[in-house]
Order: C-alpha cells, then sequence, then structure tokens
C-alpha cells in the first residue's frame, strides 16, 4: 500500500437549523421497507441490493469495506511519527491514532458507514448526540484506507461535524433536536438507506389502510412519482443529485410530491456556470436538449431505482427508442464503437471539479458520467472502444 495518504477534497455543505421550536427536522419517516413488503415483496427485495439502500448503514463486518488484516489495517501519513491503525475487537470497530511526537493516542468506533461502496465508504461515530467523521476512510479504486474528505494528511484529527445536509442524502431519516448545547440527534430515532419513503412520502397512512383493506388495488395516501407531473418527479432526485443548493429550510422537512424550490433555493450562478459531474446530474440533464424536447423525459426515462443499473449499454438502450441507429453520423475511419454504446459519446465520463484524490506526488479528480447529453468533441470523450 502507498506509505502516503490519500485525501478526499470535498466542498463543505453549511449546517442549516431551521423551522419552529426545539425539534428541527419534521417528524422522521420511521417505517422500515418490509412494511412494504407484503404486497411489493419482489420490489424491496431488489431495492435492497441498489446504491440508494446501501448508502448508510451500522458498521459491521459484513458493511465496512476496507481490511482489518494485519499489515492492511494501518494507514500511514507524510510523517513518520503519525499513523492510523484499523482494529476489530470483540467490541467493535475502532479507529486507532498515533502521534508519538505530541504524545497524541486516540481511538473511536467505527459506529455508521456512509457510501455504498461502489467508490467509496466513509465512516461516522457518535459522541454526546453528535455524529463525527472518522479521519480515514475507505478508497474503492485503490481497495485501501484513505484520508477522509476535509482532514489534513499527518494530524490526529478527529473533530469533524457532520452536517444534517448530509445525512439527508445518505439517509431516509433523522430527528435533530436544537438543545442549549447546540444541535443534537435522536440516536434511536433514525433509518438508514434510502428507504422506500424518502421516494413515495409518508407512508404510515397508505400501509394502515391497505392493511384493513387488503382487497383495495387502488393505492391511497401515497405519492407514486410516476403519476405526478414531470417538475415534481424531477424534485424527488433533484433533492440529492443538484448540487450544493442553498438550503431555505432545515433538513429532513422536504416530502415526495412538494415543490423542492420551497425547501432549496437555485443555484446562484445557475444561468452560466456548468454544472460539475459530480452531485448535479439534474441540472446537467436539464441542460440537455433531450430533456428541452422531450416533455415526459426525467431520471426516470433511463433509471429504475428499484434495481441494480451499472452497465452503460444497456442504459443506451434506451435512446434508441426514440433515436434510430441508421441515422447516425459516420465515425472517422479507424474508429469503431458497437451502435449501442450511445453514452460513451454522448454522456462521457468526465473529470470532477469537485471531488479530488490528493497524494504526495499528485492531484488526480474523481471520473463520472455526465448528465448533459450532447455532441461533444471526438477528443474529449476519451478511447472509444
Amino acid at each position: 500500500m502507498n506509505p502516503y495518504r490519500a485525501a478526499l477534497s470535498l466542498a463543505v455543505l453549511s449546517l442549516a437549523c431551521g423551522g419552529d421550536g426545539r425539534v428541527v427536522s419534521r417528524d422522521p419517516l420511521s417505517l422500515p421497507p418490509s412494511a412494504c413488503a407484503p404486497c411489493h415483496k419482489a420490489i424491496v427485495e431488489s431495492h435492497a441490493r441498489t446504491a440508494h439502500a446501501l448508502t448508510s448503514a451500522p458498521a459491521a463486518r459484513a458493511t465496512i469495506l476496507g481490511d482489518f488484516t494485519e499489515g492492511k489495517n494501518v494507514l500511514h501519513t507524510r510523517s513518520p511519527f503519525v499513523s492510523f491503525t484499523m482494529e476489530a475487537r470483540p467490541e467493535g470497530f475502532f479507529q486507532h491514532a498515533r502521534d508519538v511526537t505530541r504524545n497524541l493516542d486516540r481511538m473511536e468506533r467505527f459506529d455508521l458507514v456512509v457510501g455504498s461502496g461502489r467508490r467509496g465508504q466513509t465512516y461516522l461515530y457518535w459522541k454526546d448526540a453528535i455524529l463525527y467523521e472518522l479521519p480515514v476512510s475507505y478508497l474503492t479504486a485503490t481497495n485501501g484506507w484513505i484520508n477522509s474528505p476535509g482532514y489534513r494528511d499527518g494530524e490526529v484529527d478527529f473533530g469533524r461535524v457532520i452536517t444534517t445536509r448530509c445525512l439527508e442524502c445518505h439517509a431516509t431519516s433523522f430527528l435533530a433536536v436544537r438543545t442549549d448545547s447546540g444541535l443534537r440527534y435522536d440516536t434511536q430515532r433514525f433509518q438508514l438507506g434510502i428507504s422506500c419513503e424518502k421516494c413515495h412520502g409518508d407512508a404510515r397512512q397508505h400501509v394502515a389502510w391497505h392493511t384493513a383493506h387488503p382487497a383495495d388495488t387502488v393505492a391511497h395516501d401515497i405519492v407514486n412519482p410516476a403519476k405526478i407531473d414531470r417538475d415534481l418527479r424531477m424534485d424527488v432526485c433533484a433533492l440529492c443529485h443538484s448540487g450544493g443548493r442553498p438550503q431555505r429550510t432545515a433538513s429532513f422537512t422536504y416530502r415526495a410530491g412538494e415543490r423542492l424550490d420551497k425547501y432549496l433555493a437555485s443555484h446562484p450562478d445557475t444561468a452560466t456556470a456548468l454544472p460539475d459531474v459530480h452531485g448535479d446530474q439534474v441540472g446537467l440533464l436539464r441542460r440537455s436538449k433531450c430533456f428541452r424536447s422531450s416533455p415526459n423525459m426525467s431520471c426516470s426515462t433511463c433509471h429504475d431505482v428499484h434495481t441494480v443499473q451499472r452497465d452503460p449499454d444497456v442504459l443506451s438502450g434506451k435512446c434508441l427508442q426514440c433515436h434510430q441507429a441508421e441515422r447516425h453520423t459516420p465515425l472517422p475511419a479507424g474508429t469503431t464503437i458497437a451502435l449501442a454504446r450511445c453514452a460513451t459519446c454522448h454522456m462521457p465520463v468526465q473529470r470532477s471539479h469537485a471531488l479530488q484524490i490528493n497524494t504526495a506526488t499528485s492531484q488526480d479528480a474523481f471520473s463520472m458520467r455526465t448528465h448533459r447529453i450532447a455532441v461533444y468533441p471526438l477528443d474529449s470523450i476519451g478511447a472509444i472502444r
């Protein structure tokens, strides 16, 4: 393993505390997916394998992807005196930091896992009803331990507080309460992962009705994103896929089916700056001619959030429902590509300016597929095969 720590540089989202009284967020969404399973068993089982469902979880050997094996569980830093050891103990999993020059020795528990693992994971710990980010994260690309976002290399620091806005996009619900000593979470009332209610709204009345009236096949008291207008349907995704929009209200107050503009303001530079490929998929899609020319096009035109979708070639089949392959402009001589790989050229993988990995010798950006569908210069697309 590289002896130097890698650092993920991310934009920091500000903490928003709004609402009346001491409770900052709405009554939290609380129904687990199992409450939906009696009527939607196949969907619940399929969704449980998706990145949305796995975006946060309790810390356990099955959910922490990093290696605790001796020799692979130590993260060395640029300083030969500072290191972090990931330890599996009978009472749990811990990050153990040592700085021999300052006689610092600190250990905190892995309590929560954030990230499905497709690209990596970050870990959180509880202290006094506040969630903090642990200083060491996991990067899937290198299958190794790295610096967590916002922490400086070579320092023993466990003090990075996790904001409600961050949690809002990696969990279904948390209850935040304003106390005399500041914002605190109810450590018993939260639901990890992006579950059914995040996209369908509060389902308690829906479940109660259909439990009492099992023969009624008409859905009551539930939001079906497929049956609401496009802007409202897009808002469900835009809560977490429209970049760092300024907050107008507290986190965890938006509900599916409502206008998101009541909760998040528009980007100040929406009219000029091109959204980053990381985190603003909705903004990029809205700038696409396909979207502007197709009144019914939305995220769900291509994405089924109930299933695992990884193959861009399969997703490209969505394009062929509207575009005739035989009308495609021929590629330059010597260039070959399957006609079905529309996304390779028209939604190419691009470097993010918001998400970077810094090492002692280089600064590398994460690359992600853009959601701005367009005709791109061939030399900006990269390898075509």
